[in-house]
């Protein structure tokens, strides 16, 4: 779709998001029923899995009958991804896209140009506007995807990308001290309004400028992407950036799903694009979390109904926020399902535990490791110089916490491996 589509629909975005909830409700439902009516249609294997449960679109009344239908998983898509494709969709009209494979095998699927005007559409309003910016406003961006992101650039790349997209980027895979200070000169020189990227990027970033008493030009705001942020990092971002802070979630495969308001009551759905469920899961601590099932709703030519991505987060509350928006929230993003630990005796802790209680601690970069069901492993970073006594304290924290025993190992290292987009994990499954 063209630029003025895009221009178009994000104006329909920025009226919807103010409509009350019960009216986005209807339009979401209606949204959906079309979507379900095209994969009957059009798609084999949707045409197979209504018959095999013995239904059919028009059966879909309500919220509830959609939620019976089967969930899809990443071994489905890999196991059916000719029978997903739209056979109405020209090859030519098949847009190739990949997930980045942090979590093992790459996920491959198609996207169609309505879907990608819709997204942008999305971004318009999540990457810029909810932080008070309009789009084409300059941004620099700390990202690792290694299809966004190159090792380095030339001075046209540079000059293009600015012009073209108003980006000022810089990998998140390379954050060695000298190309933190040359992105640092380049942004005094060019002075972007937002900054955006991985959280552990901008939290790294911070750091070195804080340590150094070095200063950013001034920003209207920073969107966090991609991880889970923990709110002392998020507070020391906004005090070193002088700037107020936005998490927002996401994926390759349904772009933007949820973006937070300046309120910070939870994120708000991306209503519009996404129908977002909450597959219930018992997380101790975790009071009604649920794996997330996302069903993109524009994109048709190969359709994601009822979708585990592999997140689990916690429903917000219903009713209109106080910034005025009527889409629904969800509260928090917990983690990756990797991301809570599973114990010998049963006990499953969710990383956002392991997370939280390390506030207390002077670490700037660590990872929790769970390498058995009686073994957890802390790498800590060795230029943080963690003495015997703040070890044996940060031991006796945890002990408090993990199953009896479950030893908790530690680990002093000189670099953390990233996944293989860039990303950081503080907390994880061996193997996963």
């Amino acid at each position: 779709m063209s630029e003025p589509e895009v221009c178009r629909l994000a104006d329909h975005l920025r009226e919807t998001q103010f409509w009350p909830p019960e009216r986005i409700r209807q339009y979401q439902f209606e949204k959906l029923k079309r979507l379900l009516e095209h994969a009957y249609l059009h798609v084999p294997y949707y045409r197979r899995l209504f018959k095999e449960c013995g239904a059919a679109p028009g059966d879909i009344a309500t919220f509830e009958d959609f939620g019976r239908l089967p969930v899809l998983t990443k071994e489905i898509i890999r196991g059916n991804t000719a029978a997903m494709v739209a056979d109405n969709v020209p090859k030519g009209q098949l847009l190739p896209n990949s997930t980045g494979g942090s979590t093992g095998e790459p996920l491959h699927y198609f996207h169609d140009a309505q879907y990608v005007a819709w997204a942008s559409a999305a971004m318009v309003r999540g990457w810029y506007e909810i932080a008070g910016c309009r789009y084409g406003d300059r941004c620099a961006l700390l990202w690792g995807a290694l299809k966004d992101v190159k090792d380095d650039f030339s001075l046209r790349e540079r000059i293009r990308d600015l012009l073209l997209e108003g980006q000022i980027k810089m990998n998140a895979f390379n954050l060695s001290d000298g190309r933190k200070m040359a992105f640092l000169r380049r942004c005094r020189l060019l002075r972007p309004r937002l900054l955006r990227g991985y959280f552990t990027a901008i939290k790294d970033f911070a750091l070195f400028l804080d340590e150094r008493g070095l200063k950013f030009p001034s920003l209207k705001g920073i969107i966090l992407c991609a991880e889970t942020v923990d709110e002392p990092s998020r507070a020391m971002i906004d005090r070193v950036f002088n700037a107020r802070s936005y998490n927002l979630y996401g994926g390759r495969e349904v772009s933007i799903v949820a973006m937070e308001c300046t309120a910070r009551r939870g994120l708000h759905e991306v209503s519009e694009n996404n129908y977002v469920e909450f597959e219930p899961i018992e997380v101790p601590g975790c009071p009604g979390a649920g794996n997330l099932l996302l069903t993109n709703l524009n994109n048709y030519a190969m359709p994601f109904i009822r979708y585990r991505v592999g997140d689990i987060g916690i429903p917000g509350d219903g009713g209109v926020c106080e910034c005025g928006r009527g889409l629904p929230r969800i509260a928090r993003i917990i983690g990756r399902t990797t991301e809570v630990f599973s114990f010998y005796d049963g006990t499953k802790i969710a990383g956002e535990m392991f997370i939280h209680v390390m506030k207390d601690f002077p670490l700037r970069e660590y990872q929790f490791v769970q390498v058995s069901d009686a073994k957890v492993v802390l790498r800590m970073n060795r230029r943080d110089a963690a003495d015997r006594e703040l070890q044996s304290r940060i031991r006796g924290t945890y002990a408090r916490y993990l199953p009896a025993n479950v030893a908790l190992e530690i680990e002093e290292v000189d670099r953390f491996e990233r996944t293989p987009t860039g990303k950081f994990k503080f907390v994880f499954r061996q193997g996963s």
